[in-house]
């Protein structure tokens, strides 16, 4: 088995990135130990992360921009609303300043 030395291990891991071969096959035809291959690769990884989708050819994800903009939704609404979920789908809404006991009494009893 042969001991490549630095500048060897980071020409191997670039070439690592690329291929399509498992870590464990590449180590095997390139004649050197899993071990120290996948420390190179782990040691790469926290300078310049390797992505498998980069390597793929496929295109990596990315944050996209974006713009918030006020919505008229609560403004086409006379006042504030509370909206209550039932377990069997059902959809409660009570204006705003509707006493709670009221409420926990009303889905009790839908329940």
């Amino acid at each position: 088995m042969r001991r490549p030395n630095p500048d060897e291990w980071k020409q191997l891991v670039e070439e690592c990135a690329v291929s399509e071969l498992t870590q464990k096959e590449f180590a095997v035809r390139h004649d050197v130990p899993l071990g120290t291959l996948q420390y190179w690769l782990y040691k790469k990884s926290r300078v310049t992360p390797v992505r498998r989708s980069e390597a793929a050819g496929r295109p990596r994800a990315a944050f996209l921009p974006v713009e918030v903009v006020a919505s008229p939704a609560p403004r086409a609404r006379e006042g504030l609303m509370l909206e209550v979920a039932l377990p069997r789908g059902m959809l409660l809404r009570f204006p705003e300043g509707t006493q709670a006991e009221y409420l926990a009494h009303l889905v009790a009893v839908l329940g």
